[in-house]
């Protein structure tokens, strides 16, 4: 647990989120790690969610094509994510105002199976396979 506030998740952030996120995920005490710490940072997509499903994290990102076709193949089956959606400046408002559902749903993902998160200001939505 991290100090009372749910447990801690492993997270993959995709090149495009900022760090001040990747900081507010850390001090809550969940592991964090940034894209350009462990690939390139121009890799394609299906490298991205692959390196975090290898690695056995959630993928963050702040990219619509993380929402195609390619990602509903078989190979990405247990590739949970956070999908952040709005401006900039936005998001970690929004990261702060959802934390402790996204907290709650992540950590009860089953074995085997995934959820997709979609935040933004006001909105929280999940998904599940």
């Amino acid at each position: 647990m991290t100090g009372g506030r749910g447990p801690r998740l492993r997270f993959f952030l995709d090149q495009n989120v900022p760090d001040s996120i990747g900081a507010y995920l850390q001090g809550r005490g969940h592991s964090v790690y940034r894209l350009r710490h462990h690939i390139s940072e121009n890799s394609p997509d299906p490298v991205v969610g692959m390196t975090a499903l290898k690695a056995g994290r959630i993928l963050v990102s702040w990219d619509r094509d993380f929402n195609g076709q390619r990602f509903q193949q078989e190979r990405f089956g247990t590739l949970s994510r956070i999908g952040l959606s709005g401006p900039g400046p936005s998001l970690l408002p929004a990261i702060k105002e959802h934390i402790q559902i996204v907290e709650f749903q992540m950590s009860r993902i089953p074995k085997g199976g995934r959820m997709i998160a979609h935040v933004q200001v006001g909105n929280v939505r999940f998904r599940t396979r």
